[in-house]
């Protein structure tokens, strides 16, 4: 299984959960208070409306946020997937554009889904409005333990769907 998920896992049952989320609907309920919680209690997350360009290294897993009156910041990343100027995600799981290492949190919510039955979240992609896509994004930010989640221009059009990671927890979990 997914490192990610089995610390997900761990973590809500740290916190005294004695089931994980059922349905689809439960799972966005707890990512979203999850994800809001995150960013609203961290520099970054109140001040992403200010990132004035970004990089993402794939070689390395990190994306780097800069802003006009302030120091850059660098963080470790995953892709959680795609987003097409046309309305469609792709997942970032088996994504051919994608390299392997970026995809964890990714394959950690389809393993859930899997694992939980929870169909929304075992489709590959497809047409997506804004409101399932920043549920996608708060899920693969809640199951990871991101810090946040970005979009950012990739290609003709698209953007990529970026969960990121100021501490060591993405390294200590994947063990890198």
């Amino acid at each position: 299984m997914n490192e990610l998920l089995l610390e997900f896992a761990g973590r809500m049952a740290d916190a005294g959960a004695t089931q994980l989320p059922e349905s689809y609907r439960q799972m966005v309920v707890n990512a979203q208070f999850f994800l809001k919680t995150r960013m609203t209690s961290c520099e970054v997350g109140k001040n992403l409306d200010k990132v004035t360009d970004f990089t993402l290294n794939l070689k390395k897993g990190r994306i780097t946020f800069g802003f006009e009156d302030r120091p850059d910041v660098t963080a470790d990343a995953q892709v959680a997937g795609t987003y097409s100027k046309d309305g469609s995600y792709m997942w970032g799981w088996g994504h051919p554009s994608i390299p392997e290492d970026l995809q964890a949190a990714a394959w950690a919510v389809q393993q859930f889904g899997d694992r939980q039955e929870i169909e929304e979240l075992l489709t590959r992609g497809g047409e997506t409005d804004q409101q399932q896509l920043d549920e996608y994004m708060a899920i693969a930010a809640y199951i990871s333990n991101a810090d946040g989640v970005f979009m950012g221009s990739h290609g003709e059009g698209g953007q990529a769907c970026i969960c990121y990671y100021l501490n060591n927890q993405l390294r200590e979990v994947l063990g890198k």
